[in-house]
């Protein structure tokens, strides 16, 4: 069977339902779809100072990543995953390693040197590491120097 492209958008106001259902699918705490959770999604959706991206295939939302971003004065900007959700039915199938490539691309551009998630032992620090983040502590960094990405 041939392998469905994944597309990347910006999240839009109109996607909070299928947001919420990736993050119940995921066993995670789900946003209660109230006048004032609402209007802080559509708030994070318009924030130009993150961002928070969905992966669609065949029409449907199967994964979102929300990143936010630091600059520093002294050093180089950081990147930082606050959330990774893929649908459970397309994991291993290329969604999480394409919202990772387009989380290092989009800090690229905004002059980010690294990339930072806080994540717990399981499946997603396996993840990550699988895709090159090293284990800094309490955190995953993901390197996005010049020699990162000609390894990439």
């Amino acid at each position: 069977m041939p392998t469905r492209p994944i597309r990347h958008r910006r999240c839009r106001r109109t996607d909070f339902a299928e947001v919420a259902r990736l993050l119940s699918d995921a066993e995670l705490p789900t946003p209660v779809p109230d006048r004032a959770t609402l209007h802080r999604f559509r708030r994070m959706v318009g924030d130009l100072g993150s961002d928070l991206y969905v992966a669609v295939r065949d029409e449907r939302v199967v994964g979102f990543v929300h990143v936010t971003y630091a600059r520093r004065i002294a050093l180089g900007g950081t990147a930082r995953v606050e959330l990774l959700v893929v649908a459970p039915a397309e994991r291993r199938s290329g969604v999480g390693s394409s919202l990772v490539e387009l989380i290092r691309q989009r800090a690229r551009r905004r002059g980010c040197i690294e990339v930072r998630c806080a994540v717990s032992a399981g499946a997603s620090r396996e993840f990550l590491t699988g895709q090159g983040w090293q284990v800094v502590g309490e955190e995953l960094r993901g390197d996005l120097s010049t020699a990162a990405a000609a390894r990439d």
